[in-house]
């Protein structure tokens, strides 16, 4: 028999007890919530049972003080990870307000406790009060199972911890400085300046580090994560050093570096995969461990630990209370802040053992506060499972936006140096709770060699959907063959009803090559849904700020608030900055708009004078950082300008190094298109539409066209003419090639009116490229509101589409005939 295998208690055989601390990892969740028991509280009650107070099978060694220390730095550095920084800048005040009432409520009534019922001195019922106030976050891993840790009550819980623990840790530093020879002017000196030290270190080196780091090694995920543990018990170690507990280190680590780590992608699910399947239940069974049976029998142990745990429980219900009060939170908010800040924990024990060894507490009060600590940590995760599905449930039913259409992304991947940035972008854009796949695709040429191009296509497919599988997001990959790689990417858009396309554009292009390539610019004009050409060569979660620049009267186009929402949700994920650029006069469109679009993020919005000084803007200001978004449009779309085909083109020459996103915007939303249908048969008449062969001047064109309806007065005719001209100065008014559009919102017109000329040899219109063969012209009255006649402006654009129907328009020979083409149209 092997000598090594030793069967006394405790296990002192490492293999025996690894084995056995897994056995109860798995099995205690498991049967505890068949009893409707939070599985994190089963494990807390099997460390109790496994430790040397009730069955004596592990003994709390250095080896599991080790590994329980690791689960709660970990769970603080996860907890600093998944904080959703852009709403916890916005909420940072009210965080820090909450953080002092959880802290302030218990902490008064402990010290009164103390002083009055326990005989305490002052500083010993200051600790008291250290101990009680602050709360650790042991119910993290149950709010982010639910997917509502971007909940406002829970990101508002989350940053108050920092608060809590800061203030308990604080005061403790405070009294140690009172004992022995660690007091005086020199000492807090020294206290001050190595906590300024850290600080400083850490915000400035911590995110710059981070970032060269993920630049340089981003296709190593397993580094990746070995890089984010190195940081976080250095910087733990860090914050020893200089006078501050490790959780606070742990936690801060996380916080800086939570741009750098999307919340959907492989690198956090590993996170938390490993955390939650190893390290958090460690530090779980090391809480149980803590208890101490025999003591359960001694009546000043109760007494002390019933009157430890009231403390807890009634001020931080106070706190609880007054926060849902003010915010206008639900009772199941209410009861899940309460939940999250009622375990005591981390900083409790580093309180209470130093105020032991300090002299400050006994042996029963240490006892006490064990079991304080073993009741908090199971009442408080029962209460965020009860009424954290509460509010799942309340976070589902919130009112349903327009642009929270069901999303169906797919994939076109070509390069398989790029295959996963254009991932991960999907995955940034996807909505966390769809449950619609993402559909990576490859088109293989049909040919002689499609066999081998299906074969590559497929390798590319398996290397995708390992890399989702990483991310733990569902994909349904596809392969199709088709001799047009754009009519096999449209063919298959069209089969998987998708609603938004993410494509790679490598920024490279000929001259005989309009936008981007053949292939792109085809996909373009074959469908309508939602495509997102991205020409990335950089890990996208480096990014620090994302400028999306809006040209004038896209807000208005109907698939703007979906396109919003898919960038939005990417800024949210990567957690950068988001600046929005339009020009003056339309930028409070802009940013109503913008508002209105979820998920809420705090928003930076600039304005130019004029489109046309867009690239002078960005000259200026574009870092090397940024990701650069340009909200462009079809041709014939309202917001249409021959400057936006150009654009993509100029930003890869002048920017090589950066790293961009040009988004087109559907085109397929029904209701809009009913309400245009309405607002087409209201504003074409027959009688306003004037056929001529010669190229007459855009003047004489104009007075033949408004001649023709008599409720326009003779004599207001030129000066109309004249605001038409003035109102698109700025700009040009083509729409498409042979297309114009002029609009004018004026006092001479009663009723919105819309004017058609057809001109068979075309007009030469200035800042227009090609000769203008059809002259759209819609009047508004000055009645009408500046949306209603922008409205009108849109359904004008989108009457006529490129292609087929202009040469139809040109080669009708009476006003009847263009009245039944456009309808049709």
């Amino acid at each position: 028999m092997n000598e090594s295998l030793n069967f006394s208690l405790p296990f002192s055989n490492p293999v025996m007890i690894f084995a056995l601390v897994m056995i109860v990892i798995l099995v205690a969740p498991i049967v505890f919530k068949k009893i409707k028991i939070p599985g994190l509280v089963g494990i807390i009650l099997s460390g109790m049972v496994i430790g040397p107070s009730v069955l004596n099978l592990l003994e709390r060694d250095s080896t599991i003080e080790l590994l329980g220390t690791v689960g709660l730095l970990y769970l603080m550095f996860m907890a600093g990870l998944s904080i959703d920084l852009n709403r916890f800048e916005k909420l940072r005040n009210q965080s820090i307000g909450f953080g002092i009432l959880s802290y302030s409520f218990p902490a008064l009534g402990a010290y009164f406790a103390g002083v009055n019922l326990f005989g305490y001195s002052i500083e010993s019922s200051l600790l008291l009060g250290a101990i009680v106030g602050s709360h650790t976050l042991l119910a993290y891993p149950i709010v982010e199972r639910l997917g509502i840790t971007k909940n406002t009550a829970v990101t508002m819980s989350m940053g108050g911890t920092l608060v809590t623990d800061t203030l308990s840790l604080g005061i403790l530093a405070i009294i140690a400085g009172t004992v022995g020879d660690a007091q005086g002017p020199g000492y807090w000196t020294a206290f001050g300046i190595s906590i300024a030290i850290f600080l400083a270190a850490t915000i400035l080196i911590l995110p710059r580090l981070g970032r060269w780091f993920f630049r340089n090694m981003k296709h190593e995920t397993d580094v990746d994560f070995v890089f984010l543990m190195a940081v976080l018990f250095a910087t733990a170690f860090l914050a020893e050093l200089a006078g501050l507990a490790s959780i606070i280190g742990a936690f801060i680590a996380g916080l800086l570096l939570n741009r750098l780590v999307p919340g959907k992608g492989t690198l956090m699910s590993r996170i938390q995969f490993v955390g939650n399947a190893l390290f958090i239940p460690f530090f779980l069974i090391s809480v149980g461990m803590l208890v101490d049976v025999e003591v359960l029998a001694s009546l000043d142990v109760w007494i002390y630990a019933i009157a430890f745990t009231t403390l807890v429980f009634v001020g931080k219900a106070i706190g609880s209370l007054i926060v849902r009060l003010l915010k206008g939170f639900s009772n199941a908010e209410g009861l899940v802040i309460f939940g999250l800040t009622t375990p005591q924990s981390a900083a409790t024990l580093a309180v209470t053992l130093l105020g032991y060894d300090l002299g400050f507490f006994d042996q029963t009060a240490v006892n006490a506060v064990v079991i304080m600590i073993l009741i908090t940590c199971l009442i408080g995760p029962w209460l965020v499972e009860k009424f954290g599905r509460d509010v799942a449930l309340q976070e589902e039913k919130k009112p349903y936006e327009p642009s929270q259409t069901p999303q169906r992304i797919i994939v076109p991947l070509a390069n398989p140096e790029t295959s996963d940035a254009l991932m991960d972008i999907a995955f940034m854009i996807r909505d966390e709770n769809s449950e619609e796949p993402i559909f990576p695709l490859t088109v293989a040429h049909e040919g002689k060699d499609v066999d081998a191009e299906v074969a590559r296509g497929e390798k590319m497919l398996s290397h995708a959907v390992v890399h989702a599988a990483a991310a733990e997001i569902p994909v349904n990959p596809v392969t199709s063959i088709d001799l047009n790689i754009a009519n096999g990417i449209a063919r298959s858009v069209n089969e998987k009803l998708a609603s938004v396309v993410v494509i790679g554009w490598n920024g490279a292009i000929s001259a005989r090559q309009r936008i981007f390539g053949s292939v792109l610019d085809q996909l373009l004009q074959k469908i309508d849904e939602m495509v997102m050409v991205s020409k990335i060569h950089k890990p996208v979660n480096t990014v620090e700020r994302v400028v999306i620049a809006v040209p004038p009267y896209a807000s208005l186009e109907s698939g703007f608030s979906g396109a919003i929402r898919s960038l939005k949700l990417m800024v949210d994920q990567i957690g950068s900055s988001l600046t929005v650029v339009a020009p003056k006069e339309r930028m409070k469109y802009v940013e109503r708009r913008v508002g209105r679009v979820k998920p809420e993020l705090e928003t930076e919005f600039i304005s130019i004078e004029s489109w046309m000084e867009l690239p002078g803007w960005m000259d200026k200001s574009i870092e090397e950082d940024d990701l650069f978004v340009l909200l462009s449009a079809r041709e014939g779309s309202l917001s249409w300008r021959p400057g936006l085909d150009r654009l993509p083109r100029v930003v890869a020459q002048r920017f090589p190094k950066l790293c961009f996103i040009t988004v087109y915007p559907s085109e397929v939303e029904h209701q809009v298109k009913k309400f245009e249908e309405e607002s087409a048969q209201r504003l074409l008449k027959q009688e306003r539409i004037v056929i001529s062969e010669t190229g007459d001047s855009l003047e004489e064109k104009f007075v033949k066209m408004l001649n023709r309806d008599d409720n326009i007065p003779r004599g207001n005719v030129e000066r109309l003419i004249r605001r038409l001209l003035k109102n698109s100065s700025d700009y040009s008014p083509e729409m498409m090639s042979g297309v114009v559009l002029y609009d004018a919102h004026t006092s001479i017109v009663e009723e919105q009116m819309l004017f058609i000329g057809i001109v068979k040899e075309g007009l030469q219109i200035p800042k227009t490229a090609n000769k203008a063969r059809v002259v759209l012209m819609l009047l508004s009255p000055k009645e009408l509101s500046v949306r209603q006649h922008l409205k009108g402006v849109n359904t004008a654009a989108r009457l006529v589409r490129p292609g087929e129907s202009i040469d139809q328009l040109i080669a009708a020979q009476k006003p009847e005939d263009v009245f039944r083409i456009l309808m049709k149209q």
